[in-house]
């Protein structure tokens, strides 16, 4: 059996080789730049809306990737709308 190329492996570690195999098929000779946060503002601010009263602040910003000041700031965004 052939053994895949560095990034392929680290993937199939993590994975499994159907998803590579997917990957590969998908994006093979691109680039991907992959974001620092998985959730879109957009999303959160969604989520912060629909959750007003009920939100603690420290613990979003640890799931979201979003600093405490940009969760602070996105909720005065929904204020001012």
């Amino acid at each position: 059996m052939y053994e895949y190329n560095k990034v392929y492996q680290e993937l199939a570690e993590i994975l499994n080789e159907r998803d590579v195999e997917k990957i590969y098929k998908n994006f093979r000779g691109m680039q991907i730049n992959f974001p620092m946060r998985l959730y879109s503002r957009e999303s959160v601010k969604k989520e912060l809306a629909t959750h007003k009263g009920e939100i603690d602040i420290k613990d979003t910003a640890m799931k979201t990737g979003y600093s405490v000041y940009t969760i602070r700031r996105m909720i005065n965004e929904i204020k001012g709308e």
